[in-house]
């Protein structure tokens, strides 16, 4: 259900978007991510099963191309947001060091290769320098640049 109310969020967010409902959805990313996600994880059939018929997600890459996504999206919408820039950024530092993508979908990939070229504040606002820059968006700044850095060396091998 989390996944879906996600999809009609998202959807609605050129329009308005609640912080409170996002940062509740990123914890139950991370939590999901610590459970579902791994080298180190057992495989739930049965949780995998359900979001087949429900989501179409058959495996735990398609459920992370839905997380980057979703990092995608949140880092684009709420850029000048500082709690959910920070846990988004937190949850992708955390899925770079912590799951092979290297064995990723060619979807996963492109999405991570958007993040690789377009890492400038056109695309993701927190990366913009400007006089009300704080030690804040620096260490937004080197969360995304140390995880684009994994992504980076995965990426060659």
């Amino acid at each position: 259900r989390v996944l879906q109310l996600m999809n009609l969020t998202d959807s609605r967010l050129a329009q308005a978007g609640n912080e409170k409902l996002e940062l509740a959805m990123l914890s139950f990313f991370e939590q999901f991510r610590k459970i579902y996600i791994g080298d180190q994880v057992q495989k739930s059939s049965k949780l995998y099963r359900r979001l087949s018929e429900v989501l179409g997600l058959n495996d735990e890459t398609m459920v992370l191309s839905v997380f980057i996504g979703k990092i995608i999206t949140n880092l684009k919408y709420w850029g000048r947001c500082e709690p959910i820039t920070s846990k988004t950024l937190q949850l992708l530092n955390d899925l770079s060091i912590g799951y092979p993508f290297g064995c990723s979908t060619r979807e996963e990939r492109c999405r991570m290769q958007f993040m690789l070229n377009n890492h400038t504040s056109e695309h993701f606002s927190f990366l913009g320098i400007n006089n009300q820059s704080n030690l804040t968006d620096m260490r937004c700044r080197t969360t995304f640049y140390t995880a684009l850095g994994r992504l980076l060396m995965v990426d060659l091998g």
